[in-house]
């Protein structure tokens, strides 16, 4: 795998929805046309993007529309996992027809599945396509955590990367020290470390903080590369602080009450999801007003 390609910053993409819950298609290609130009790559489809909610067929939309509006600006890994073999395959195939750069998938969720299911199953999303396959460790919402001797064995496997959102900092060290194949792909999945991850080899971050604030996460890591770490830490320091106001877990409606105010319409969250209401708002423009992320 190419990582000077796949090195970098990428956001995790948020998806724009219309009233009826379907993608709106007309936002999201004004939206990924005003990131490809700021970032690094795009990671799309997963957590941020609402991929667990959507059918199989808005997946499609989303994976054709990205990659055709991003026009090979920037690597587009498209997230394909699913619960289920047969959808995940079903994503993973067509993702490769229409273009997409890497395929990721999360271990299969909300069962407890053992190490030889997990591994089984890469093999058959591995076997399907021929471009690269990036598996997103995702411990909190998946019920299982990969460990560094199964992510090397997946890697003997050809497995060619990893998206690391276990928020476990050793536990990506070991990654690293456990994985010996050559251009093998490690992305940290949050920029809440991604000072450390960086500084321990890491070749990129995908972020939900850099859908509204590219350069400030993109400031982080080119710090990092460029061995200023004293000024890097500073902005991890506030990209960490600004969590308070993000709100924890994966806050998607926190990311459509904000981009608008930096003049981006990014449509409705997808249902469970609901917008927030006025005052959250107004209570999040303040504090990003506050800490000189806006303008008020």
């Amino acid at each position: 795998m190419d990582v000077k390609k796949f090195s970098g910053v990428y956001p995790a993409v948020i998806t724009p929805f219309d009233a009826k819950g379907e993608v709106d298609v007309e936002k999201l290609r004004n939206y990924i046309d005003y990131l490809s130009d700021r970032v690094d790559g795009l990671f799309v489809g997963g957590s941020y993007g609402s991929g667990p909610i959507m059918s199989v067929a808005q997946r499609k939309t989303l994976a054709e529309v990205t990659i055709k509006t991003a026009a090979g600006r920037v690597p587009v890994i498209m997230h394909i996992g699913c619960t289920n073999l047969n959808d995940t395959i079903e994503l993973a195939q067509h993702a490769e027809s229409v273009g997409a750069d890497a395929i990721a998938a999360v271990t299969p969720f909300y069962y407890r599945h053992t190490p030889e299911v997990i591994k089984q199953y890469y093999a058959d999303i591995i076997a399907s396509v021929k471009i690269p396959v990036i598996l997103y460790n995702n411990p909190k919402y998946s019920n299982f955590t990969v460990n560094g001797d199964l992510l090397a064995e997946l890697a003997d496997i050809g497995l060619e990367g990893v998206k690391d959102s276990s928020a476990d900092i050793a536990l990506f060290y070991d990654f690293m020290a456990k994985v010996k194949k050559t251009g093998f792909l490690f992305l940290i999945g949050s920029q809440t470390h991604l000072l450390p991850a960086v500084v321990g080899g890491a070749h990129g971050c995908v972020s939900g903080l850099s859908n509204a604030f590219p350069a400030f996460i993109k400031e982080i890591y080119e710090d990092c590369k460029a061995g200023k770490f004293a000024e890097a830490r500073e902005l991890q320091l506030k990209a960490n602080l600004l969590r308070s106001v993000t709100g924890s877990g994966i806050p998607v409606p926190f990311y459509h009450a904000v981009l608008p105010m930096l003049g981006v319409d990014i449509g409705l969250p997808k249902r469970p999801f609901l917008p927030l209401g006025e005052a959250e708002v107004e209570r999040i423009r303040k504090a990003l007003t506050e800490t000189q992320m806006i303008i008020g």
